[in-house]
């Protein structure tokens, strides 16, 4: 069995992970544990100073990570983003889409622009980063790409129609191409939190301002790192197109301390 907190055993050594949204929040959990089980994590996000505290925490545990600071509105930087991982580390083994952006207005507040940016760096830069990155692993026959996704991408909710229609497109998506992907021994899956956590266009300097009481009802993102790593880590089928939650996954790996889950106790919390 492979221990995920025995320091010599690292199972997603010579992994390469290319993980947007890595700033903050959830991608900073999956950057942090991911590279603390072996992986190479590449950070993807817009603001510099969130990069380089999720690098120094990558460091902390032992990793190694590359500060991309990223417009995901850009297809250019993207794939200039990513040439740069190929170009220093090798092909990208697990691609993690996490990047989302939510401006909580009604319809009748939601101007062109809010609507074309939240559809650019939810579900756009996925498309971009697929793109690039799942004819490498056709040809290895190996990889995975997860996409991150919320309750929003299964029901609607007052005053988030643009996020929710990227939600629900970027769930489509993953869906489709985990048809055809899993035969060409690729998985993709979504997951969910799983548990209550901040908002997530809320900043790292915004978090801080909140009050204490507030902070205190969402959870660390690092305590769903390990749902990431589970998902790099496994190749099983029954995992494939359906949405996880991360919380449920991370409980599991610390309870057995292995990524050698048991797929029917994983699939207890998913959803097709």
């Amino acid at each position: 069995m492979r221990k995920v907190n025995e320091r010599m055993d690292q199972p997603l050594k010579g992994q390469v992970a290319f993980i947007t949204g890595a700033g903050r929040g959830l991608g900073r959990g999956g950057a942090v544990v991911m590279a603390g089980l072996g992986a190479k994590v590449a950070l993807v996000a817009r603001t510099i100073s969130e990069l380089d505290e999720t690098k120094e925490r990558v460091e902390a545990v032992g990793g190694e990570a590359l500060v991309l600071p990223t417009d995901l509105q850009d297809s250019g930087a993207i794939q200039a983003a990513l040439q740069q991982v190929e170009d220093r580390w090798g092909p990208i083994t697990a691609l993690v889409n996490n990047a989302a952006v939510l401006d909580l207005l009604p319809l009748e507040e939601t101007t062109p622009n809010t609507w074309y940016r939240a559809f650019d760096i939810n579900i756009h830069a996925a498309y971009h980063t697929i793109r690039h990155v799942y004819p490498q692993m056709v040809r290895r026959g190996d990889g995975s790409i997860h996409n991150v996704s919320s309750a929003a991408g299964w029901k609607g909710f007052k005053d988030e129609t643009a996020y929710c229609s990227t939600k629900f497109a970027l769930e489509g998506l993953t869906k489709a191409l985990a048809l055809e992907a899993m035969p060409k021994g690729i998985l993709v899956t979504l997951s969910e939190p799983g548990i209550h956590t901040k908002p997530t266009s809320l900043t790292q300097k915004a978090l801080k301002e909140q009050p204490a009481e507030q902070q205190a009802k969402w959870a660390d993102p690092l305590v769903m790192g390990e749902g990431f790593a589970y998902l790099a880590y496994s190749r099983d089928p029954d995992l494939s197109g359906r949405s996880h939650s991360l919380y449920w996954i991370s409980e599991l790996v610390r309870k057995h301390k292995t990524l050698d889950l048991d797929v029917n106790e994983v699939l207890k919390r998913s959803q097709w």
